[in-house]
């Protein structure tokens, strides 16, 4: 595949169905993505809190910036692993210039369109379509409308498909997600009749936007809650209070295996991704309630490893902005100042022609 040359924004802070939208119309989507990469060899056992507690310790080491360090990584596969994943995404609007959203840790597509009453001012989905683009948000293998990948079984001469879980050591790991965003690009183009696209990836999913970017045939880039280091990372783990989900809340997540895990509690949660006094209250209670979702161990040990290569980026970008003064904690779209940082998004889309 040729390289285009893309725009990247920073912003730093601590078969699919193609329908006719109307420009407020969205669409509820289950796509196939078939995977095809090696997979890391993790070496780390998690069934109880005990184990969350142990991995959040060698999460934050001082020596946590090291490849080999956050998650005894024992190698890599030999030969690339092939699986088919069902992606569940939302589509909305018609027009010929797509951005495609990518979230981050705890988090779910509904970061980019929270659905709580009098939180229009929060979605980056309706600010999107009222500028004239189309946006298609997913969840990330192993969250929420992702939890599943497709099983193929043969017994005698019949063939059987089906789905099972997503393993969160195995599966759920950064080249694996980077390459289902690769597949939905390269499928927004092809299938979808989108003539631009551009990536938007918010903390983790900036991290997985920057990767895909370094590759794929995107013609912009927006990254939020991403300074390309981890310096923050510790701080992030540690105050999050790591627990195993499906022991921490059976009701939303006993089908999950015990390697995802979860914030402790609303005001551990808010203390990673808010800051007094930009957010409101209700906001972040949503956010814990409704639109968190665990992530997946192996998306943290194998992310150490992944970002290290991808990190030689945007040698081609013609033009590349910088914006790090806006009052806001992590979750950027959030808190009161998210129109101005949509507008600030869309200024610079539209200056480079996408």
């Amino acid at each position: 595949m040729q390289h285009r040359i893309f725009q990247v924004l920073i912003i730093f802070l601590a078969p699919l169905i193609q329908a006719l939208l109307t420009a407020s119309a969205c669409q509820e989507l289950l796509i196939p993505v078939p995977v095809n990469v090696p997979r890391y060899n993790i070496n780390v056992t998690v069934k109880d809190d005990w184990d969350a507690a142990a991995v959040t310790s060698n999460l934050t080491r001082r020596d946590a910036g090291n490849i080999t360090s956050p998650l005894p990584i024992t190698g890599m596969t030999k030969e690339p692993v092939a699986s088919e994943f069902i992606v569940g995404a939302t589509y909305c609007g018609n027009g010929s210039t797509v951005l495609i959203l990518s979230h981050g840790i705890i988090e779910s597509k509904l970061y980019w369109h929270p659905n709580l009453k009098g939180a229009e001012k929060y979605s980056f989905v309706d600010a999107a379509l009222k500028a004239g683009y189309s946006v298609l948000s997913y969840d990330r293998i192993g969250v929420g409308s992702s939890s599943e990948q497709v099983c193929l079984a043969r017994i005698a001469t019949n063939l059987l498909i089906g789905a099972v879980r997503i393993d969160g050591l195995k599966d759920a790991q950064f080249q694996v997600q980077t390459a289902v965003l690769d597949y939905i690009t390269t499928h927004v183009r092809q299938n979808m009749g989108a003539h631009k696209v551009a990536l938007v990836g918010h903390s983790y999913g900036a991290y997985l936007s920057a990767a895909s970017a370094n590759h794929s045939n995107v013609d912009s880039v927006v990254l939020t809650g991403f300074s390309g280091f981890f310096d923050h990372f510790a701080p992030f783990v540690a105050g999050a209070g790591l627990r195993v989900a499906k022991m921490h809340d059976p009701h939303r997540w006993g089908s999950l295996n015990s390697t995802f895990l979860t914030s402790s509690d609303l005001f551990a949660e808010t203390y990673v991704y808010f800051k007094e006094p930009y957010f409101e209250h209700r906001i972040a209670k949503w956010t814990h309630e409704v639109a968190s979702e665990p992530f997946a161990v192996g998306d943290t040990g194998s992310g150490f490893a992944g970002t290290v290569r991808c990190f030689c980026l945007w040698r081609g970008a013609r033009s590349i902005g910088v914006v790090n003064n806006l009052l806001a904690g992590h979750n950027l779209n959030l808190h009161k100042v998210a129109p101005d940082a949509f507008k600030i998004v869309f200024e610079f889309l539209k200056s480079q022609g996408v």
